[in-house]
């Protein structure tokens, strides 16, 4: 007996859902400019960058995630600017490509700008 698996039964199946292997149009690149920047172009995430995204800890990972290769030219124009244009970029980001639950990360993020704020009226 072969312990090889029938590939056609299993194809066939009208039981197993099947996922890959289909030709999608992918996204438009998301285009954006941080004050008179030039204009960047980031192209939609494949799925082991998306679930690096959804792990990301950080503003900036999740930058450097989405970014690639532009983040340093990026980061020289956004660097600069008041701490809501990162969290707008973030949320912008993943909502153009539909990823997880960007209210909750941006909270997230604006949550942890307001307790910088607050810390430093404090000294």
């Amino acid at each position: 007996m072969s312990k090889d698996l029938d590939n056609v039964t299993q194809i066939d199946d009208p039981n197993v859902r099947r996922y890959g292997g289909e030709q999608r149009e992918p996204k438009e690149p998301f285009k954006f400019q941080v004050g008179e920047s030039p204009t960047f172009l980031v192209p939609e995430p494949d799925s082991d960058t998306v679930m690096d995204i959804e792990e990301a800890q950080t503003s900036r990972r999740v930058l450097k995630l989405f970014l690639g290769d532009q983040y340093e030219d990026v980061v020289d124009y956004l660097g600069p600017t008041h701490p809501d244009t990162l969290i707008d970029l973030a949320r912008d980001l993943s909502r153009h490509f539909g990823l997880f639950d960007t209210e909750q990360a941006v909270n997230r993020a604006d949550r942890r700008s307001r307790d910088r704020r607050r810390a430093g009226r404090r000294r």
